[in-house]
């Protein structure tokens, strides 16, 4: 390869071989030969680090698209947790509820037992309180008629006390003196009489007027107290409101995880295979130029092709690689 990259190179340049200075050429050709080796290196080194370069790229992405597959995975798994999580929750929300329902159900029934128990009480308390009203004002009108009654009878004694006086008055008197003076003293002592009858009477019709007002107030009274306990007498219980039942909530809708697209790995920078290649055949030219290739005097004669070949040197110089074929 390496021979047939010197001839073009040297094909290219358009000299002969035969009339150069063989010690120029040698030079020339070893220098030539370095730049081509040198070039081929270069793209051998290029095309090296172009393939690690690619390798890089390959691994860098392949990491990549293992990342996103196992973040996939993840949001997948953990959006079927969620759900599962909420199920759950949901649930024990609304056994918990349930719970309470039922408890508050007892309650209610309990309560509205109470208040029956209350009411019937209250009831009770309050029937025999206006019982015991009734009670009160008859023996209150009870006494005041006893009151009554003992003044009519007094005042019946009175005038019976009266009527004796008068009598016993008029006895004496007819036992006196007849005339004028017994007259007098007949009519003096029915004027007496009559004046004590009058105040007897007055007292008993004061007696009777009080009596009177006082059955009014013993009325008023019992009127007032049935009055306090009307007032202070419970409604008649109702039935509570129904306790509405828990409800579960409706399954929210759920949206599946996004799926994740790997990321780009970094491309990988490829460095020109081709350009160390021509900077060595470009400076393997510019050597082989510097040679005086009209210049047959400067050694020895070779305008007659002999056995002497520069390629040998070249075959030579890198380990017989060149042909020696003239």
């Amino acid at each position: 390869m390496k021979d047939n990259l010197l001839k073009e190179q040297l094909a290219q340049s358009g000299l002969e071989m035969s009339i150069i200075d063989p010690v120029s050429a040698t030079f020339a050709g070893i220098s030539a030969v370095s730049s081509i080796v040198g070039g081929i290196f270069g793209a051998s080194q290029a095309d090296q680090q172009n393939a690690r370069a690619r390798e890089n790229q390959e691994a860098q992405q392949k990491l990549l698209n293992q990342q996103a597959k196992l973040q996939n995975e993840y949001n997948q798994r953990k959006f079927e947790v969620d759900k599962e999580n909420y199920r759950k929750q949901a649930e024990y929300n609304f056994q918990t509820a349930v719970q309470k329902w039922q408890y508050d159900m007892t309650l209610r029934t309990l309560q509205e037992k109470v208040d029956a128990q209350k009411y019937l009480l209250n009831v009770q308390n309050s029937n025999q309180q206006l019982t015991f009203n009734r009670i009160g004002e008859s023996q209150a009108q009870s006494r005041e008629q006893l009151a009554v009654n003992d003044a009519l009878a007094e005042n019946a004694f009175e005038r019976q006390d009266l009527l004796v006086s008068q009598l016993q008055a008029q006895g004496k008197a007819r036992l006196g003196q007849a005339g004028v003076s017994m007259a007098k003293r007949m009519q003096s002592n029915e004027a007496q009489i009559g004046r004590d009858l009058a105040v007897i009477d007055a007292s008993l019709t004061g007696e009777l007027k009080a009596s009177n007002l006082r059955m009014f107030d013993i009325q008023l009274g019992r009127y007032a107290a049935d009055a306090r306990v009307e007032a202070a007498r419970m409604l008649m219980p109702e039935r509570l409101p129904d306790i509405p039942a828990p409800t579960k909530p409706p399954e929210p809708t759920w949206l599946e995880p996004m799926q994740i697209l790997p990321g780009m790995a970094t491309p990988a920078a490829q460095q020109s295979v081709a350009m160390p290649l021509i900077q060595g055949f470009g400076s393997a030219a510019s050597n082989l130029a510097k040679i005086d290739w009209s210049s047959p005097n400067k050694g020895p004669d070779f305008t007659q092709r002999s056995t002497y070949n520069p390629q040998n040197y070249l075959g030579d110089y890198l380990g017989g690689t060149y042909s020696t074929t003239a």
